[in-house]
């Protein structure tokens, strides 16, 4: 008994109905879709979930929660400590201007 031949038209008849059952795409042509990583899980509610939430540990934002704890934020002390000293010696930032007059820009062009 002589075997069959199968033609290319049925090869490719077969191949769209093996696609229609199985529900994959038919690409005869072998053309690059991203097919696997469209079907692929998605990798991102998972890498969220993996690391822990950021907890802000600010002394300003603890200070604000709990006034009546009385809580100094020894850091932001200093700061003003040092801005004090800096003024009291006439080192520190110059007076804003509160108009035009009074702008150093101004009495410069003249």
């Amino acid at each position: 008994m002589a075997a069959a031949v199968v033609t290319p038209s049925r090869l490719t008849a077969l191949a769209k109905a093996r696609c229609a059952i199985f529900q994959t795409a038919y690409n005869p042509t072998s053309a690059r879709t991203g097919a696997k990583y469209l079907r692929a899980r998605l990798r991102g509610p998972s890498m969220v979930n993996y690391y822990p939430k950021d907890i802000d540990l600010c002394m300003s934002k603890f200070a604000k929660e709990w006034p009546e704890l009385d809580l100094v934020n020894f850091a932001e002390a200093q700061r003003v400590w040092d801005v004090d000293m800096k003024r009291a010696r006439g080192k520190g930032a110059p007076a804003k201007a509160k108009d035009k007059s009074q702008s150093r820009r101004t009495q410069r062009r003249r």
